[in-house]
């Protein structure tokens, strides 16, 4: 009996002690509890830019799959899918023939001007998406931003992944009619350089892709101007007209001539229609456009990474 009596006290005094070193409740003092942090990082943090550059690498698998998939996805539920992708452009291209080329006569000097206005058009519309794409990035992303760690430029590219292989078939289609529409002018190997060309094009849609993206997700008004701006530069870049009817204005016509949207619609044209490659000159011109656009707006982007987890 005392033995068992002995046993109870002990138990007890354990029962005592155990409660003793149990948190109080009942005041205000702080329960401090440790946790393993490893394997877990900070959401609002901005890496170094070769760590970023880093990232994007090991995820490219993700860009890649992400972007190819909505391709087939964009226009599911219409009744003609995604042939929309060329009829839609084509409708376009209809539509400024008319205006232009039968009513206000700009293709007066123009040889070939529907395969010059098809190519003018689509390809323009290649461009334009830079600037369309970005205004929505982060603010359409932004759950998915503020739920994963993962480098914000991903999504840019996986736009650009989207649009190249979309507008394949839409550039493809234009070059067909284009040279449809010249019978006796067979087309040149010079027309194997539309391939870096299209590249090219697309890299340049990207920087501006992620300039938008950035300077919208924090000033959401310039949406507004950027959609301006991307009409009225669509009306300077000589998709239905020539620039040699501005001789009269030399400055208006070296501006236009600057304007790389032009050269660009020039070098889709001399290698399908007229059968000449750009110039040396004209091919670093773009390139530096395209890849001067692409670097800085990249820099650009980076710079705000650990912002954009804020946008509303």
């Amino acid at each position: 009996m005392e033995n068992s009596k002995m046993m109870n006290r002990k138990k007890q005094k354990s029962i005592f002690k155990t409660v003793e070193k149990s948190p109080d409740f009942s005041t205000n003092d702080p329960v401090i509890e440790h946790v393993d942090r490893a394997g877990l990082s900070i959401l609002g943090v901005r890496p170094s830019l070769p760590q970023y550059c880093r990232q994007l690498w090991a995820r490219r698998h993700f860009i890649w799959a992400s972007g190819s998939s909505q391709v087939l996805q964009k226009n599911r539920r219409l009744a003609l899918g995604n042939a929309w992708m060329i009829i839609s452009p084509f409708i376009d291209a209809a539509m400024y023939g008319v205006i232009f080329g039968l009513i206000l006569q700009t293709s007066r000097g123009i040889e070939n001007f529907l395969g010059y206005l098809v190519i003018g058009v689509i390809f323009m519309r290649f461009m334009t998406q830079g600037l369309s794409a970005g205004t929505g990035l982060i603010s359409g992303s932004k759950n998915m931003i503020r739920s994963f760690t993962f480098p914000r430029a991903a999504l840019a590219f996986s736009t650009i992944v989207r649009q190249l292989l979309e507008n394949f078939a839409p550039a493809l289609v234009a070059i067909v009619f284009a040279l449809a529409t010249q019978i006796g002018h067979p087309p040149t190997w010079r027309i194997v350089f539309i391939l870096p060309l299209y590249l090219l094009l697309h890299l340049f849609a990207l920087g501006m892709i992620l300039i938008v993206a950035r300077t919208v997700a924090f000033i959401p008004d310039l949406a507004q101007l950027f959609s301006v701006f991307r009409r009225g530069w669509f009306y300077v870049s000589g998709v239905f007209f020539s620039v040699e009817r501005f001789d009269t204005f030399p400055l208006l016509q070296q501006i236009m001539i600057a304007n790389p949207a032009y050269q660009f619609l020039q070098a889709f044209r001399g290698c399908v229609i007229y059968a000449t490659l750009p110039s040396l000159g004209s091919f670093l011109y773009l390139s530096a456009w395209s890849f001067g656009t692409f670097l800085f707006g990249f820099w650009y982007f980076w710079r705000a990474e650990e912002k954009y987890i804020n946008v509303q």
